[in-house]
């Protein structure tokens, strides 16, 4: 929904109401000169429609998410102040990096490329303000969450590279080209079907209890004993990895006692996300609105029914 068109796409929005006296007209009649460049004129009436197809369907997604929010906020009795959206932003920046200056530095390169400008940057604040009071009920922190978050911050981590095959039969023919010698990184570059594939395979650090990772791959990580140990195939998902584990890094050191609070904190954001994050989508799902002009209704009907294919599950 955030994209760099969709501020543009909001103040073309903004200009659909009658114009008003002393506004700019072009020499045709057109309401609202936008530019100028040489001898030529650009207005809204001509630029509208190319904004609509471009990014009016993120628009008009954000404005009637912020609708239907505003309702249910009525009726909950939340009304976000400007302490909650500056927490809110105070939030978003210890996601984006513990260093505060880092993560500034993150927050406004994400601004700029998401077209987070004034208007639309406090609207996305509101937003995530009441979506997080109306989630926020039903988060419950379990202790294996607990332990889970404090091990992928403090506890040792194994870096590895992988190869993605789509059936048993193709890792097994790797297998067989490894146990002649070929080097591991080279076939991960020819064969797997892994975005790791460029960087022959190397994939992030993963720590025992990553929930980010899934548990099969983990296990079989975790199972090998010293550097170039490579598992048997392991199904993830549709398919088969290959996984060799390159190096382990020693944990920093830090007790669960005191990286607890830290822990729980990232255990609550990360439920409060998931779940703000499918509220939004189960909110907007069955809206059909009355479109009235012809380029908006059809970047959003060629939008939703885009993302209402996407939110498919994937096979496996």
């Amino acid at each position: 929904m955030h994209n760099a068109l969709v501020a543009i796409a909001c103040a073309v929005l903004a200009q659909a109401s009658p114009q008003q006296p002393g506004a700019p007209r072009s020499a045709d009649g057109a309401a609202g000169i936008v530019a100028v460049w040489q001898q030529q004129t650009v207005t809204w009436d001509r630029i509208r429609p190319v904004l609509a197809e471009l990014a009016g369907s993120e628009a008009l997604a954000e404005v009637l998410l912020d609708e239907m929010l505003a309702e249910r906020a009525r009726a909950r009795g939340i009304a976000p102040d400007e302490a909650a959206l500056e927490h809110e932003e105070r939030t978003l920046l210890e996601f984006l990096d513990e260093d505060s200056a880092r993560a500034r530095r993150l927050m406004d390169d994400v601004r700029v490329r998401q077209g987070l400008g004034p208007v639309r940057w406090r609207a996305l604040l509101w937003r995530n303000a009441v979506l997080r009071a109306l989630v926020a009920p039903d988060v419950q922190v379990a202790e294996s969450q607990v332990l889970a978050a404090h091990d992928a911050a403090h506890g040792p981590r194994r870096r590895a590279r992988v190869i993605a095959v789509p059936d048993l039969r193709g890792a097994q023919a790797v297998n067989e080209r490894l146990a002649k010698g070929e080097p591991f990184d080279a076939l991960a570059v020819e064969l797997s079907t892994d975005a790791s594939a460029a960087r022959g395979g190397l994939v992030q650090a993963t720590s025992r209890l990553d929930p980010k990772v899934p548990s099969g791959m983990r296990e079989a990580l975790w199972a090998l004993e010293k550097p170039g140990d490579v598992s048997p195939p392991v199904m993830v998902g549709t398919g088969y990895l290959l996984i060799r584990l390159e190096r382990e890094d020693p944990g920093d050191g830090v007790t669960l006692e005191a990286g607890r609070d830290r822990a729980v904190r990232a255990v609550r954001l990360a439920q409060e996300r998931a779940r703000m994050d499918q509220l939004a989508l189960d909110m907007l799902r069955p809206v059909k609105p009355t479109v009235f002009d012809d380029s908006l209704a059809d970047s959003w009907n060629r939008v939703r029914t885009g993302a209402t294919r996407s939110d498919r599950p994937p096979p496996g």
